[in-house]
């Protein structure tokens, strides 16, 4: 009897020494920082080009032709402020104000976001 306890002793010691080894918590922590610097390394949206930008603007073409023909055109009309789209009337004006027809601004969560990036990255 005896020996069945100092053996079962001698397991339990023998097990928490190998999972308590400090090496081995030293390989843990180096994995977890590893899959960290993994996660911090995702690229960035690619930001919107002015191509992209400017084929969601072609709904807005219909009604207003003028100010929507060119992204310099939208800044010269000071519907883009360059690098503030909350400022933006093109940005704010999305799905809130009602057109002729008395249809809303409308474009998908999508074209926001491409709207949104792209006044967003426009120097």
């Amino acid at each position: 009897m005896k020996r069945l306890v100092i053996f079962a002793f001698l397991g339990i010691f023998s097990a928490a020494v190998y999972f308590l080894d400090p090496g081995a918590l030293a390989a843990n922590d180096m994995l977890k920082n590893d899959k960290a610097a993994k996660a911090d390394d995702k690229q960035p949206d690619a930001v919107p080009t002015e191509a992209e930008f400017m084929k969601v603007m072609d709904k807005c073409v219909r009604c207003h032709k003028k100010p929507c023909a060119s992204v310099d055109a939208l800044k010269q009309a000071k519907w883009i402020v360059p690098g503030k789209p909350e400022s933006s009337s093109v940005y704010k004006v999305i799905g809130k104000c009602k057109k002729v027809g008395g249809t809303y601004h409308n474009l998908s969560d999508e074209e926001k976001k491409t709207v949104n990036d792209f006044i967003k990255n426009l120097k």
